[in-house]
């Protein structure tokens, strides 16, 4: 008998310690998940990349697998182009647990556990749609993204208006600065086309970037001493014939800007843009001839607009209607630096590839 009762006592404890770690479990499985969860990381300033992934427009709720696919290119870099979700920043909350949906993927942990992050908004993660400056939560959304990208407290970014910010990745002539361009913050309004296919009218008056960002980036500009100057942008700036949204829709911002490149002679440059959810390869020539300046466009991680025909002067090739995302391989030679821009499609396939050889 007194056998029997210490079974029943100790198989008692037992269930009584499974239980506890149950109601653990339910109960507390938001702190457990968000102490374990991987945060980004930003890459090593002091260290020569030679590998950059990038691309824009993800649906976390379409499936995150592209992830493995792009870790195993072995990037050094991952930029966001903008797009990171699709949300509306008139519900906080609802645009925050959007963002966390992402961050909180499986996948999505697994490629930021070792891969470095930077990237900079459009539309969709700005949370309006074909966003501008009248955004009235433009502010809580900034630092809602800045929180999702794990960004310092006291980043100097969030210190100013807008996201704007610049990196410089690497040392003595393998330096790379990274530009990347707000053009939803400062934005203005622009007025919907009527009469013709065009979304909207030019405006030929008003800005994209805002005159505050203008003195930060010429500065920038002109005291760069990076080998590779590379600018990133949500909407596309060399195509200027589509009828989306575009920097085009705004003529004076968009020549303010190449001519900006032409007068600094900025050395190596290269444009990433997103938005379009498809990929191409654009070519501008400066005014003198003295130079060019490529546009490559990588967008549609997880849904694309199948079927595209669409004119654009600039273009290098065919555009890419499949879900895709860019990679840009660089070679540090001796006398001369050589890159390999690329869009493959979401299974790892090369789908555009261009070289440039350029002095350092």
């Amino acid at each position: 008998m007194k056998d029997f009762k210490i079974i029943i006592l100790v198989v008692g404890l037992l269930l009584f310690a499974i239980g506890c770690k149950r109601a653990t479990t339910n109960g507390n499985s938001s702190g457990s998940d968000k102490q374990d969860l991987v945060e980004h990381h930003r890459p090593e300033k002091n260290r020569d990349i030679e590998r950059i992934a990038f691309s824009s427009g993800n649906r976390p709720n379409l499936g995150q697998e592209h992830w493995k696919v792009i870790k195993d290119k072995n990037p050094d870099l991952w930029i966001w182009l903008g797009d990171l979700v699709y949300s509306n920043s008139d519900d906080l909350k609802k645009h925050k647990k959007n963002f966390d949906a992402l961050k909180n993927d499986p996948n999505y942990q697994d490629f930021i556990r070792d891969v470095a992050v930077l990237g900079v908004w459009d539309d969709h993660d700005y949370g309006m749609s074909d966003g501008n400056k009248t955004n009235k939560h433009k502010d809580e959304s900034k630092d809602i993204f800045l929180d999702f990208l794990d960004v310092d407290k006291d980043a100097a970014v969030r210190k100013h208006k807008g996201l704007y910010d610049s990196w410089v990745i690497g040392t003595g002539r393998k330096k790379i600065k990274f530009y990347f361009l707000d053009n939803r913050y400062f934005k203005d309004e622009l007025q919907k086309d009527e009469a013709t296919k065009r979304r909207y009218l030019p405006n030929n008056d008003g800005t994209v970037l805002g005159e505050e960002q203008w003195t930060w980036l010429e500065d920038e500009i002109k005291n760069s001493d990076a080998s590779v100057n590379i600018f990133l942008s949500g909407l596309q700036i060399i195509p200027d014939e589509h009828p989306y949204e575009k920097w085009g829709d705004f003529p004076k911002e968009r020549k303010r800007f190449l001519d900006l490149l032409e007068k600094y002679k900025v050395k190596n440059p290269l444009i990433l843009s997103g938005d379009r959810h498809f990929a191409e390869l654009s070519e501008y020539t400066y005014i003198d001839f003295s130079d060019k300046v490529l546009e490559l466009t990588a967008s549609g991680l997880t849904h694309s607009y199948k079927g595209v025909v669409e004119r654009n002067s600039y273009r290098l090739g065919d555009l890419y209607d499949g879900k895709n995302f860019g990679f840009i391989e660089i070679y540090w030679g001796g006398s001369k630096i050589m890159m390999k821009l690329f869009i493959y499609d979401i299974n790892g396939k090369k789908i555009i590839e261009h070289g440039v050889i350029a002095d350092y």
